[in-house]
C-alpha cells in the first residue's frame, strides 16, 4: 500500500533520511520508533506532501506520489498532483489543529463539504457517526476551546476519518496530553486498528501501545532503519545494539515495554 524506494530528504546539509526503503502492506499496521530527529516524523510529513523529497520515489496504492518526472513538474502541475494523490491519506498530528471558532460537528464535517463535493446534509450525518464512533457525539456542539486535549484528539481522528482514507498517520497523538488522557485516545485508536482495514502507520513514544497495536516495528535512527520486525522480538530480544540501547533508555525513564 505504501513503498518508500531509496528516499533521500535533507535540510540544508542536514540528511533526514538516507536512501530510505520500505514498504507497508494493505491494512498492515506499523510503527516507527526511534530517539528524536531519526526521520519518523519526516516519513509522515512526506506521505501528506507536506515535506518534498531530493531523490527516490514514493507510492501510495500502486500509484507514484513522488518520483523523478514528478518532481520536473511545473509547480502548478505537481501541486495537482500531490492534491489528488494525498486524497486516500489522512493523518492525526501531536497538536490538534482544530479550527478554534468551529463547533466539533462542523470540524468534522468540513473537509468532505470541500473537497469531495459532498452535500452539508450528508456530511453532517457523517460527521455525527464519527463523533459516535470516537465517543464525541455528546460533544458535537461544542467548540473546541470546550473540550480537554484527549476530546479534541478524538475530534481531529473523527476529521481525518471523514475523509475515508486508505491510509491513516498518526503522529505522536498523545505526546500533547496530560497522563490521564492518554488511555481514553489510544482506545480509540486500538477500536480503529481492529474494527477496520485501513493501513496505518504510527510514530510514537507509547512502546507498550506500539508492541499491542502494531503488526510490525521499524526502529529508525539517523534516517535509516536499524532494526525491524514482529514487536514482541523488537522489544523483547532486539538484534543491533542501537536498539537494545535505545530501549534500555526507555526503561531507565519508567517506561513500560
Amino acid at each position: 500500500m505504501v513503498q518508500f524506494k531509496a528516499v533521500r530528504k535533507s535540510y540544508g546539509a542536514y540528511p533526514v533520511l538516507a536512501d530510505l526503503s520500505f514498504e507497508v502492506s494493505p491494512g498492515e499496521k506499523l510503527a516507527l520508533i526511534g530517539p528524536s530527529g531519526s526521520g519518523k516524523t519526516t516519513i509522515l510529513r512526506i506521505l501528506m506532501t507536506l515535506e518534498e523529497i531530493q531523490a527516490g520515489a514514493i507510492l501510495v496504492g500502486g500509484m507514484p506520489l513522488w518520483n523523478s518526472e514528478i518532481a520536473s513538474f511545473g509547480a502548478r502541475r505537481r501541486e495537482a498532483h500531490l492534491h489528488a494523490a494525498r486524497r486516500s491519506i489522512g493523518m492525526v498530528f501531536q497538536q490538534f489543529n482544530l479550527f478554534p471558532h468551529m463547533s466539533v460537528l462542523r470540524n468534522v464535517a468540513l473537509a468532505p463539504i470541500l473537497t469531495q463535493g459532498v452535500s452539508p446534509a450528508a456530511a453532517r450525518d457523517l460527521a455525527m457517526q464519527l463523533l459516535e464512533k470516537v465517543g464525541m457525539a455528546g460533544k458535537a456542539n461544542s467548540l473546541p476551546a470546550e473540550l480537554s486535549g484527549g476530546q479534541k484528539q478524538r475530534a481531529a481522528i473523527a476529521r481525518a476519518l471523514a475523509l475515508k482514507p486508505e491510509v491513516m498517520l498518526f503522529d505522536e497523538v498523545t505526546s500533547a496530553l496530560d497522563p490521564e488522557l492518554v488511555e481514553e485516545v489510544l482506545n480509540v485508536m486500538r477500536t480503529l486498528a481492529t474494527e477496520t482495514d485501513m493501513t496505518m502507520l504510527l510514530v510514537t513514544h507509547e512502546m507498550s501501545f506500539a508492541r499491542d497495536f502494531a503488526d510490525r516495528v521499524l526502529f529508525l535512527d539517523g534516517g535509516r532503519i536499524v532494526e525491524e520486525g514482529p514487536p514482541r522480538r523488537i522489544f523483547r530480544n532486539p538484534q543491533e545494539e542501537r536498539t537494545k540501547a535505545f530501549l534500555r533508555k526507555i526503561v531507565a525513564a519508567g517506561l513500560s515495554l
